[in-house]
């Protein structure tokens, strides 16, 4: 992975808000080997990462807030359909229904974690990041029935004729919609290329 993939996951952010990289870290991969109990969920091991980046690239960084484009996620004028979550790990799986539409079902998932995810989901037609304003706390069990775009159609585009990720978030009493809004983008102060092991 580039250090950009690395920074990506770390701090849950898309390229666009990253400021500051040089070019070898968009072009340059590396490997990572690096061990975290079966449990651990993503916040812990986004920070697990920050640290790791900080001690190899010696990476010293900033957020700074932005107004841009992004997709607004917030609970419906009847309020949310989930169910609570009962606790373990979190778990997120894809699988096919009739009529080529697809299933994303999610165990133990904070609505912040899934706005973190939504925007890596290829094919939805999520193409900004998403901002979680639902005001939910802790953990729900949920599913999105969703027709995936078409490979012509491109990454962001969704097939009319099934339904859209915005018509998966009206079934579960909440609402996701294009807004401009203050956006946190991450500033690399100092980054140095990894030193040989």
């Amino acid at each position: 992975m580039t250090l950009q993939d690395l920074l990506m996951f770390a701090y849950g952010v898309l390229p666009d808000r990253i400021s500051g990289l040089p070019k070898w870290a968009r072009q340059t991969q590396f490997d990572i080997v690096a061990k975290a109990g079966n449990d651990v969920s993503n916040a812990v091991l986004r920070a697990m990462l920050q640290t790791l980046l900080a001690q190899r690239f010696q990476l010293a960084s900033h957020q700074e807030e932005k107004a841009m484009p992004a997709y607004v996620l917030t609970a419906g004028k009847d309020g949310p359909k989930l169910e609570r979550a009962a606790g373990g790990q979190q778990h997120c799986s894809w699988s096919a229904l009739p009529g080529g539409v697809s299933r994303r079902e999610c165990q133990n998932m904070t609505i912040a974690e899934l706005a973190k995810q939504l925007p890596g989901l290829g094919g939805i037609g999520v193409d900004l990041p998403v901002v979680d304003q639902t005001g939910l706390a802790g953990a729900w069990n949920f599913h999105l029935d969703v027709k995936l775009a078409r490979p012509e159609a491109g990454a962001a585009a969704t097939d009319p004729e099934g339904p859209t990720i915005f018509d998966a978030f009206d079934r579960i009493g909440m609402k996701l919609e294009r807004r401009k809004v203050s956006q946190p983008v991450l500033v690399i102060d100092h980054v140095e290329p990894l030193k040989e092991n």
